[in-house]
């Protein structure tokens, strides 16, 4: 028994040693841009770039854009679920409002219902209106 588990011990010693560089050398896979977090101030910054801001001057607009910028990116990720709205267009918004040194405070109901009928239109649905509540209710 002692000499066939040293001699399995060896096989495998001695495979990992003829083919461990070879497997080194294969293609790794690359780190997929993707899985790389973006943070909600680069998000923001990029779409007041696109709106021909300058760079320097869109990441301090994009830096006090909202009240709670350390939840922020999950505060719009419960809003797009919860509202039906694209991360875009609450991206858009808060950019919108950022231009004008409004900071919006995605925790305030006042603030979720100005932005949602911004996005929305100005007639929305009681069912959003309910959604809003529902949300507001979780965050606070």
């Amino acid at each position: 028994m002692k000499n066939r588990m040293m001699f399995l011990g060896s096989i495998i010693f001695a495979s990992s040693v003829v083919f461990g560089d070879t497997l080194v050398l294969l293609p790794q896979p690359a780190v997929m841009v993707a899985q790389i977090p973006v943070t909600f101030e680069h998000n923001i910054a990029s779409d007041l770039i696109s709106r021909g801001i300058e760079p320097a001057s869109a990441k301090t607009f994009a830096q006090n854009s909202v009240e709670d910028m350390p939840n922020a990116s999950f505060h719009v990720e419960m809003l797009s679920h919860t509202l039906s709205v694209s991360k875009e267009d609450i991206y858009g918004y808060i950019a919108s409002q950022s231009l004008f040194q409004n900071s919006v405070d995605l925790r305030a109901h006042d603030d979720v219902v100005g932005m949602l009928q911004s996005i929305k239109g100005l007639k929305t649905a009681s069912q959003d209106l309910q959604s809003v509540g529902r949300y507001i209710l979780l965050v606070s």
